[in-house]
């Protein structure tokens, strides 16, 4: 039976932030968060149950794919797993090494 978990990684940029965030980054990601939950479940069918982890620590996420937890990871868009195109592809490179099937909610940059 494999117990591995789907992973949602939540990242919001800085300059998304608005005024009425106040600095907090609490409303963008829950936004994201929910956005996401529907997005898997009209796109892909997966229900948001015990089998799906929220990650807003990308050292936590990566310390469980390096010990074989996650099956998928859903992230909003690619420009959110890294700052740089050379960042992005070492992690592709790695997910694809671990087993690790992305699945992606936006094309390009969000």
């Amino acid at each position: 039976m494999d117990d591995r978990i789907t992973a949602v990684y939540l990242m919001v940029w800085k300059s998304e932030l608005t005024p009425e965030d106040e600095g907090s980054y609490e409303r963008p990601l829950a936004r994201q968060r929910e956005f996401l939950t529907e997005y898997m479940k009209e796109h892909w069918g997966i229900e948001p149950d015990e089998n799906v982890r929220f990650y807003t620590s990308r050292s936590d996420l990566f310390w469980d794919i390096e010990r074989h937890r996650i099956k998928r990871l859903i992230v909003y868009s690619l420009d959110r797993l890294a700052a740089t195109r050379e960042e992005i592809d070492a992690i592709l490179f790695e997910l694809d090494a671990e087993g690790v099937e992305l699945l992606v909610a936006q094309d390009g940059n969000s």
